[in-house]
């Protein structure tokens, strides 16, 4: 079990609780020294001076903390759990005792003891990613990721940037998604709803021809899933087959019509296949209802471009570039930009955008392809767990 963080606070917690008006007694400086060993390392000399202190104050709640943590970091759990309880009982609200209370349970492996002193922590403070965090550790100890994923994503809301908890909060929910999957093969394994689920992790799995094939089997099924046929046809782009991609856009928006997600793609195809024309009737449709999207305007920049109106793609791009876009699209709308204002005779303009473009992706070089996916997307997305492939007849 990773405890380090939790000590840190510790550390912290004792300290601000040294903090008396009155002179300081034996147990004080006992305490201080056996913090000070703890900050460096040195539990074994941690302990006795914290057994030092609770011998001079056995009703020390402090001191039975400390001693309860530093026995806990030596493995001592249930001395550990005992020194805590009694703390806790001495002073319920001790600021630190039922989160370390909590952790010397869940190392004991009494869960339901272990939740009920985290669920304590985490309402004595709110704000405490540690508390959240342990919570869904205990439950992922109990074999129960479903129960973990709740208090984990509360502890990345607090803390998101804290590897522990993205990497439990990540495993939480690869258990629960490879549960769902594991029950949806056993009820029906021919489901369409497996088939899309095996496509889904294919495709993430860069297998793109594995997912197209599972895709087409679900749309089998379900031929009037317009959804299916979205995501087909983004299986087909990654491929290189941009004209069945197009096919498989064009049934998109022929089963959802006033999908502008559907046109959207469309659109973005035909553009790209030298369909220009077609391409912006379905952007204008777009734009005229959802106006703040940079995308949707760095493709009209092009449609626009791409039939000889310049002055109609400057007013696009620069749109698009005004609404910060993500770092993936923002040095392609430079670029753009470039040609444009080239096109148009304004040289410095032109310069300044290669610059930009230039350094934009520079800056991008700098981020990892999940990392620049997942920064683009909005979100971070673990990678769905690798499921057997199924045996072909």
């Amino acid at each position: 079990m990773r405890t380090l963080c939790s000590l840190l606070m510790f550390c912290s917690l004792l300290a601000a609780s040294l903090l008396p008006a009155q002179a300081p007694s034996s147990a004080d400086e006992a305490l201080r020294n056996g913090t000070d060993a703890m900050h460096a390392g040195r539990f074994d000399e941690a302990v006795k001076w914290f057994q030092q202190a609770v011998k001079t104050e056995p009703n020390n709640a402090t001191a039975l903390m400390a001693l309860g943590v530093a026995d806990l970091r030596l493995g001592k759990s249930p001395e550990a759990a005992d020194l805590l309880s009694r703390a806790v009982t001495l002073v319920p609200d001790l600021p630190g005792a039922n989160l370390f209370l909590g952790i010397a349970y869940a190392q004991m492996h009494r869960v339901n003891d272990a939740v009920q002193a985290l669920q304590r922590a985490a309402a004595l403070d709110p704000q405490n990613a540690q508390a959240e965090m342990w919570l869904g550790v205990v439950e992922l100890q109990d074999g129960h990721p479903e129960k973990a994923t709740a208090p984990l994503d509360r502890a990345a809301e607090l803390a998101p940037n804290d590897l522990n908890i993205l990497e439990y909060r990540g495993k939480a929910h690869s258990d629960v998604a490879f549960a769902s999957y594991a029950r949806m093969a056993a009820i029906d394994p021919n489901s369409w709803h497996v088939h899309k689920v095996q496509a889904q992790i294919y495709a993430q799995q860069n297998q793109h021809k594995e997912a197209i094939a599972e895709y087409l089997e679900a749309i089998k099924q379900m031929p009037n899933n317009s959804d299916l046929y979205e995501q087909l046809a983004e299986e087909y782009r990654k491929s290189s087959e941009a004209d069945l991609a197009q096919k498989a856009y064009a049934k998109e928006l022929e089963l959802s019509p006033n999908n502008p997600i559907a046109m959207y793609n469309l659109a973005k195809m035909d553009i790209e296949t030298n369909h220009p024309q077609e391409g912006l009737v379905l952007l204008r449709k777009v734009v005229a209802n959802y106006r703040n999207v940079p995308a949707t305007y760095f493709y009209l920049g092009l449609g626009e471009f791409d039939l000889g109106h310049i002055q109609d793609a400057l007013v696009a791009l620069e749109k698009a570039r005004a609404m910060h876009p993500e770092p993936e699209l923002a040095p392609r709308i430079e670029y753009e930009l470039s040609r444009v204002y080239h096109k148009l005779g304004r040289q410095q303009d032109a310069n300044r955008a290669v610059q930009e473009y230039t350094r934009m992706k520079a800056e991008n070089a700098k981020l990892n392809p999940q990392a620049l996916s997942a920064i683009s997307a909005g979100f971070g997305s673990a990678p769905m767990p690798t499921a057997q492939s199924k045996t072909k007849e």
